[in-house]
């Protein structure tokens, strides 16, 4: 796997985006992948005195933060699954 399309939602930002992220991307790399095309333009980094962090989307939002130095390889992360950046 060289890389995946993932599907990112930012935290306050009304736009879900398709992102390409390589396979030894951590989720730091993955979260700052996801804000690069929604931070300054349509949307602000939630607080930028805290990191961004990346889960799993779920139905209520209480997927568990990714370990920030947990590769997207290491995560099993498949065509097109959405994530949720945020901060905590």
């Amino acid at each position: 796997m060289a890389s995946v399309a993932l599907l990112s939602r930012l935290q306050f930002d009304a736009h879900t985006r398709v992102i390409d992220v390589d396979a030894k991307f951590t989720m730091d790399q993955v979260a700052a992948a996801c804000a690069a095309p929604a931070v300054g333009y349509q949307t602000t980094h939630p607080d930028p005195s805290k990191p961004l962090r990346v889960r799993r989307t779920t139905d209520d939002d209480s997927g568990i933060a990714l370990p920030r130095a947990m590769t997207v390889a290491a995560a099993g992360f498949t065509h097109f699954e959405c994530v949720d950046v945020y901060v905590e």
